[in-house]
């Protein structure tokens, strides 16, 4: 009988499996805004596979491009808002400013992470 070789299948799935960015998950908000009773204009949500809002979550997405800590994302996140919910896909710029925050180079708008806030 051979040996199963597992190694090949688990580096595979561990890639499947990485994070987007080198950020923590969970919710951010604009620097200078409070976490407690943060308005949803403000919060963004990390999932560890893409950048969502109040108004668009369940994001999933690739790293288009990578230049030192600026990254470009093609993701694809459920729109609410609507009469229904639809899967849309745009391309996300953000400059990765430590592990707890994050520049959205679009608007300009620097993100920190809030540990317990919840969208």
């Amino acid at each position: 009988m051979r040996p199963i070789l597992l190694l090949p299948l688990l580096l595979a799935a561990s890639s499947a499996l990485a994070d987007t960015l080198p950020l923590a998950r969970g919710a951010y908000v604009v620097r200078g805004s409070s976490c407690a009773g943060a308005a949803n204009a403000v919060t963004r949500d990390y999932n560890g596979q893409g950048v969502g809002s109040s108004k668009a979550g369940q994001c999933t997405g690739r790293v288009l491009a990578q230049f030192r800590r600026r990254y470009t994302l093609r993701q694809s996140c459920v729109q609410y808002g609507g009469p229904r919910q639809i899967r849309a896909n745009e391309n996300v710029k953000v400059r990765v400013d430590s592990h707890r925050s994050f520049t959205d180079l679009k608007t300009g708008a620097h993100y920190r992470l809030c540990p317990g806030l919840r969208l």
